[in-house]
């Protein structure tokens, strides 16, 4: 078993944050429409924090939408929460921050010595691209190149246009190839002129100055976003491919996870999580039949052979394994999370919930940003069809079950180190696999690489869906891309999941950009859900 090795993104709590906002950082103005005057270390600090799931997303647009359209869970019943809570989360966060992106960006093209601020402008630009994929794929086109700098003070920014999806993916990717060319990785790099490089010191919260690791999540990140496209643009994405796997520059490894850490950040509650599920009549959340096709070949415990089953969801209120089929199954409209301190109270559910301790804890299990497994499957996928390397289904099936193996290893090691006086999930963990255990699964049918390259690719595609649990969005993008993401054949989920290909826009974008708006869902054929994004075929 490979050791997990914590990257903690211990940002400073929000009062530390605001309170390095004052004396020495930040003059507050009394105008809304001019910017506050403040630093470029404290500003990125600020965008760290931005990084963290929000709240409603998590519990309408994940819990109702991400996860019963990719079968990774069902649904029991609709949250109490609308779509437009979720979108409105996801909308105002990305627009406050881009603010501040663009801000910083003011500031180091006023350096003086632009090359001392290469370390930096290299982070900004992965902080943006990551913000800013994400956003974009779940809405498509967005405002984004004049978007954000309203701060100027000029009537011309307050309402921008929408830029093709796209033109904001080449203009990331040449921002990302920038970056992995001019990340410095040495102790104390200095320019040609001989002054030393500009850094974030402390308030690099987030990697702590280790600038290879943001070499490597800027790599990883062109990886991921490449193969995203690959379908749709293969001439602009193979060549991504291929530089990033093969052009010498590092990806995340196993153990260096990418990750929002709340253990490390000083006392901090993701009460978001729980809530999420919990609270407003939103703990409809249950165990697909589709995700348990996956993990067991029948209802009992000796049907399990994935070891990460019995992390991600656990038995009915009778103590059963009962999957739910989306769109069959009935009944069970109940709040299976009703206690948030004894985890045998599961308001006689029917159908199996997810993990109490996976949703309830709010102080060590990490947000996953980006994941070794992840990068392991990529690579399995792109050696399996000839993505930008040479075909070679050996070295594809290696990827595979490295895959997988980092997968198993995340959880369990997250499962006991998950130790909370009122959610000690170590306690109660199951133990670690052993090797026979790891055999079990590989040789199972429905995991063994094996068949053709075609066979193969979906074997592929199952298992990262599978190890998108806790990430329901790049599960949702997964599925997007490939149409081959498990399914159960007994289910028969409406129309709307069937069709949910992206976000409708943000209700206040139709009154505070009018003009801009209409162009757009014109352009579109309207602001549904049912319109494809740009990278799907």
């Amino acid at each position: 078993m490979i050791p997990l090795k914590k990257i903690f993104a211990n940002i400073l709590p929000v009062a530390l944050l605001m309170s390095s906002c004052t004396k020495d950082y930040q003059e507050l103005n009394a105008t809304h429409d001019n910017p506050s005057s403040t630093t470029i270390a404290p500003l990125v600090n600020g965008i760290f924090n931005t990084l963290f799931l929000k709240w409603q997303e998590q519990a309408s647009v994940h819990n109702d939408y991400y996860y019963v359209a990719t079968q990774l869970a069902a649904a029991s019943s609709l949250s109490g929460y609308v779509l437009s809570n979720g979108v409105n989360d996801i909308w105002n966060d990305y627009y406050s921050t881009l603010q501040n992106i663009n801000l910083v960006q003011d500031k180091i093209n006023a350096a003086t010595d632009k090359e001392a601020m290469n370390n930096i402008q290299a982070i900004l630009y992965i902080l943006k691209a990551y913000k800013t994929f994400r956003v974009t794929d779940q809405f498509g086109d967005i405002p984004y190149f004049n978007a954000g700098k309203a701060y100027h003070g000029d009537a011309v920014d307050f309402r921008v246009v929408y830029d093709s999806q796209q033109a904001i993916y080449d203009s990331l990717l040449t921002d990302l190839k920038w970056a992995v060319d001019n990340i410095k990785t040495d102790a104390n790099p200095t320019t040609g002129a001989g002054n030393p490089y500009e850094s974030l010191g402390t308030f690099d919260t987030f990697f702590k100055g280790n600038m290879t690791q943001w070499l490597k999540f800027a790599n990883t990140l062109r990886l991921r976003q490449a193969m995203l496209m690959v379908e749709k643009d293969p001439a602009t994405a193979t060549p991504v491919i291929q530089d990033a796997i093969t052009g010498g520059k590092p990806l995340v490894e196993n153990g260096e996870d990418i990750a929002m850490w709340p253990a490390s950040l000083g006392g901090v509650d993701l009460g978001g999580r729980w809530w999420s599920f919990s609270s407003g009549g939103t703990g409809f959340a249950r165990m697909s039949s589709t995700m348990w096709n996956m993990v067991s070949d029948n209802n009992t415990d000796a049907g399990i052979f994935d070891p990460r089953a019995k992390l991600f969801v656990e038995p009915n209120q009778a103590g059963k394994w009962a999957p739910y089929t989306i769109g069959v199954s009935t009944g069970d409209n109940v709040n299976a999370y009703i206690s948030a301190t004894d985890p045998s109270l599961k308001n006689n559910c029917i159908y199996s919930p997810f993990n109490w301790y996976l949703i309830r804890d709010n102080w060590y299990i990490p947000e996953e940003m980006l994941s070794a497994s992840e990068v392991h499957f990529l690579k399995a996928e792109a050696y399996a069809r000839g993505l930008g390397v040479t075909q070679n289904l050996s070295t594809a099936e290696t990827e595979y079950k490295a895959g997988i193996s980092a997968s198993v290893n995340f959880w369990y090691n997250i499962a006991h180190n998950t130790k909370d006086a009122t959610e000690n999930w170590s306690a109660v963990a199951p133990a670690l696999p052993t090797n026979t255990q790891m055999n079990t699964l590989f040789s199972n049918p429905k995991v063994k690489f094996s068949g053709t390259a075609e066979d193969a690719v979906k074997k592929i595609y199952a298992q990262e869906w599978l190890s998108f649990f806790r990430q329901p969005w790049l599960a949702f993008n997964l599925w997007r891309r490939t149409g081959a993401t498990p399914i159960d054949p007994a289910s028969n989920p409406s129309a709307t999941y069937k069709t949910f290909y992206r976000l409708p826009y943000a209700q206040d974008e139709a009154v505070n950009n009018t003009d801009n708006f209409n162009t757009q869902i014109e352009k579109i054929g309207g602001n549904t859900s049912d319109i494809k994004v740009w990278w799907m075929k």
